[in-house]
């Protein structure tokens, strides 16, 4: 919803660019978009913590995979509130175009959870009819961007892409429960900084000399992750990865003020 929102937005903002050619065919002075800015945004993350099965061995593990106690991928969207700093320095080649270079860092929680049961039909009785239930976790605790951006400018209005790098902080983990055992796995995780690209455009319009408004949406791609699950004491010889895809797509808006 609030993707759709920004979209509205930079729709909206269109009307903007006709005024401003107006203005300027009326003799008013061009707009100057070089130099240093610094601004606050706010926004949303949408993320699917998608995982995918990876490498497996050992025959439990290979005949629980072929009884579909483990999927092949699990996904579901999940969207959590974001805010951040900026900071970035433009230079205005000619009358229109616009390039620069843009920090920012996005602060807040994003943590999706997806759980998976299935009842174990291995005829073996100690495992049948147990049920067995894995969990997925995809956690990311903050994101910072490096980005170039080149904008044609209507005026006080500049549209404009932007891409670069992204990095964030972030936690993968694969669980295994099976309650009628009592067993709870060990925590199977990896977690650190990772470090990907971000791609995306935006629109943004000057109120004042001094402030302007910005909306923009931005898809990170970070690093994918293999968390590799064994258990040597309660099950030698086997052991099987889960692949988790760490992207995302940011719908925000912001205020930039020149210094």
């Amino acid at each position: 919803m609030f993707i759709r929102t920004v979209a509205a937005v930079l729709l909206v903002t269109t009307p903007a660019l006709a005024a401003d050619d107006t203005a300027s065919s009326m003799g008013r002075a061009p707009t100057t978009w070089s130099g240093l800015y610094g601004g606050v945004t706010a926004g949303a993350l949408r993320s699917d913590g998608e995982a995918s099965l990876g490498d497996y061995e050992g025959d439990l593990i290979t005949l629980d995979v072929s009884n579909g106690l483990f999927p092949d991928s699990i996904d579901g969207s999940d969207t959590s509130l974001i805010g951040g700093v900026t900071i970035g320095y433009n230079h205005q080649i000619n009358d229109a175009w616009v390039a620069g270079v843009e920090l920012d860092l996005s602060f807040g929680n994003s943590d999706i959870e997806h759980g998976f049961a299935r009842v174990d039909p291995n005829p073996d009785p100690i495992f049948n009819g147990v049920n067995t239930v894995t969990g997925y976790r995809t956690e990311l605790d903050g994101l910072a961007t490096a980005r170039v951006r080149l904008g044609y400018s209507f005026g006080d209005t500049l549209a404009y892409a932007t891409g670069g790098i992204a990095a964030g902080r972030v936690t993968n983990s694969f669980s295994l429960e099976m309650t009628e055992l009592g067993y709870t796995s060990p925590d199977w995780n990896t977690s650190g900084t990772r470090f990907g690209y971000v791609l995306g455009a935006g629109v943004e319009h000057r109120m004042t000399e001094a402030v302007s408004i910005k909306a923009e949406i931005l898809s990170y791609d970070l690093k994918d992750a293999t968390v590799h699950a064994t258990d040597p004491t309660n099950f030698p010889g086997q052991a099987i990865d889960y692949e988790f895809d760490n992207a995302g797509v940011i719908g925000r808006i912001g205020l930039n003020f020149r210094f």
